[in-house]
């Protein structure tokens, strides 16, 4: 059995975090030459190259491993020093740091409800990996995250889910690009004229939502908008349309702010959390405040772990 430096891994997670060695070790507060020194000898033991070196460094899946292995061990670290202080009369120890997948939408809507109870109740801090709800499972997968927001049903080995809820997408434009393009009705010869917006390359729910409305998917000239506060902007200003959470976007309808261009007709995503099952209690209770707040915010399903 392989006795691990737990420097070492330290060191390792630092330039995983960072991307580079200097800014690894400015975090660490060592020399530059240390780090190097001590990833270099995890790999003689471990036998693998651990880091791609590049800019930034990227870990192989090896590294990713041991970095998942580092980020629970910290956790049940943070635990035992909590009780101990607690034991002793004392306060606790600063405050854990927790690495995590969530999908964009959730961040920027109901999500941050969990980041500050978990900073009151938990006294946890967040390193949040942002992506599309159906690919944020690899980090899970990879070991570069102990907890993911997904739209995946099927359990990651070796993790828990529990079902949140679904969140629901309508298709919206500005009263000035609705009049524009949508004043003789929405079908597909009016869609195929004009033009949606999408988060990325790997954003499908504009398909999602035409398949739902008529069957097929038109192809429409799109613009790539990688952040929701653009996205949304570019909606209000009449760019083009595009679907938002329910969350954010009924409010403006309700307002003028935005038409709906078909009521009724929303794309429903089901949510789940998943954690890993060997991670700490602090994992498992957030897990809880997570499942908590969707309650509240997303639409009901069967919330029930499995």
């Amino acid at each position: 059995m392989l006795q691990f430096d737990y420097d070492a891994l330290v060191a390792l997670a630092a330039v995983v975090r960072e991307g580079r060695f200097d800014a690894a070790a400015r975090s660490l507060n060592v020399t530059q030459s240390a780090v190097s020194q001590r990833i270099k000898q995890l790999e003689e033991k471990v036998g693998s190259v651990l880091i791609v070196r590049g800019r930034p460094c990227v870990p192989t899946e090896a590294g990713l491993q041991l970095c998942r292995h580092i980020e629970q061990v910290t956790l049940l670290q943070h635990e035992l020093s909590d009780r101990m202080s607690a034991l002793a009369g004392s306060s606790g120890a600063s405050a854990a740091t927790i690495r995590i997948s969530v999908n964009n939408d959730s961040l920027a809507t109901w999500f941050p409800g969990v980041i500050r109870r978990a900073v009151d109740e938990l006294s946890v801090r967040f390193d949040i990996i942002p992506d599309d709800q159906e690919h944020t499972e690899q980090s899970l997968k990879s070991g570069d995250a102990l907890a993911v927001v997904t739209a995946s049903e099927k359990p990651v080995q070796g993790c828990r889910r529990v079902s949140l809820g679904s969140m629901d997408y309508l298709a919206v434009a500005s009263p000035e690009y609705h009049s524009e393009h949508f004043s003789g009705g929405v079908d597909l010869d009016a869609i195929r004229e004009s033009v949606v917006l999408a988060f990325d390359r790997k954003d499908t729910i504009q398909e999602q939502w035409m398949m739902l409305c008529f069957g097929e998917a038109a192809q429409v000239s799109t613009h790539m908008i990688p952040s929701y506060e653009g996205y949304l902007a570019c909606c209000l200003r009449g760019v083009a349309w595009g679907l938002l959470p329910s969350i954010d976007a009924a409010p403006r309808i309700e307002t003028g702010d935005l038409i709906e261009l078909i009521p009724g007709k929303a794309v429903r995503v089901a949510l789940h959390w998943q954690a890993s099952t060997q991670a700490s209690e602090i994992l498992r209770r957030l897990g809880d405040l997570v499942l908590e707040e969707a309650m509240i915010h997303l639409a009901p399903d069967t919330f029930r772990p499995d």
